[in-house]
């Protein structure tokens, strides 16, 4: 079961309480960070195939990648880029980041505390008593969970990770790499990494794969 922590952590360059300014390099990176997150959001995968939610439910604070350390191979030439990422990750690893509704998706979202991520699992979790269905998780199959967004210093190449969530051993979790194009616009990449995934009756499996062009595997 995926745990999630419950820390709100804002830092900012701007004077304390004052937003950040338009043009500030915290304010580029925020959009960039929901420009990857509304991708990683748009025909997501699952551990039980193609996405069938009728809406998303999302943790709203995010959470740390599975595994813990990200499992993902640079091609030779971009692995400086790629060190200057890993040294963001370790710097903002431990600083979970709280959710605004800033996504650009093609479903309609919900942002659940840490509350109503327990009653969603609670709900989904097979017992022997029955269980009296919450409005809120109707017709939706998994929670989304998010890490943080984690950048070279050009920003220009970002890491993340999405986890899902479906029930007992039905999860998938992923991390996955992003970079800047010259025109502005973020692209997954496909490098060699890994995910971890669990199905009923099967133990969690973790795997090395080099990811396709729209995120899944090439196996």
């Amino acid at each position: 079961m995926f745990r999630f922590a419950v820390l709100l952590m804002f830092c900012s360059a701007a004077a304390p309480g004052l937003p950040a300014p338009a043009n500030s390099p915290d304010s580029e990176r925020e959009k960039d960070v929901y420009l990857i997150y509304s991708l990683m959001l748009t025909n997501p995968r699952t551990s039980h195939g193609p996405d069938n939610n009728e809406r998303y439910l999302i943790a709203a604070t995010t959470a740390p990648g599975r595994p813990p350390e990200p499992c993902v191979m640079p091609p030779k030439e971009r692995e400086a880029d790629f060190r200057d990422v890993l040294a963001d990750y370790e710097h903002w690893k431990g600083k979970p980041r709280e959710l605004k509704p800033a996504f650009s998706i093609r479903k309609p979202y919900l942002l659940l505390n840490a509350d109503g991520v327990k009653a969603f699992m609670k709900e989904r979790w097979p017992t022997p008593e029955p269980k009296l269905p919450d409005a809120r998780f109707r017709g939706v199959t998994d929670i989304f969970t998010l890490s943080d967004v984690y950048f070279n210093q050009r920003q220009t190449l970002a890491l993340t990770a999405i986890s899902t969530w479906c029930g007992s051993l039905c999860a998938l979790s992923q991390w996955k790499v992003f970079e800047k194009l010259d025109t502005g616009r973020w692209e997954e990449q496909p490098w060699v990494g890994c995910m971890t995934i669990a199905e009923a009756g099967s133990p969690l499996e973790l795997a090395a794969y080099p990811r396709s062009k729209n995120g899944h595997s090439g196996k």
